[in-house]
């Protein structure tokens, strides 16, 4: 049996807002979502809280360079290898 994929009802960032501490080190994330399949009418859309987080520069870094190379590859119209659709 295959296995379910996992596109529908995965949130989707629809807003986000960010602010720093130089004295810590820290970038703070404020993200609001939706969900994905919000706006398909046959689909009962899930409720997500929104959700601030606090990211230590290096791991802010991180997730910049990991963005980055991701934008790069969808540019790039590369599919992601684990990328499955059912």
């Amino acid at each position: 049996m295959p296995e379910e994929s996992n596109i529908g009802h995965m949130r989707q960032l629809s807003d986000f807002d960010m602010t720093h501490l130089a004295v810590g080190g820290l970038v703070i994330l404020h993200a609001s979502y939706i969900d994905s399949v919000a706006g398909v009418k046959w689909f009962t859309p899930e409720a997500f809280p929104d959700q601030t987080i606090a990211i230590k520069l290096a791991d802010a870094k991180r997730l910049l360079a990991e963005l980055k190379k991701s934008i790069d590859y969808i540019e790039a119209g590369i599919e992601h290898p684990a990328s499955k659709f059912y």
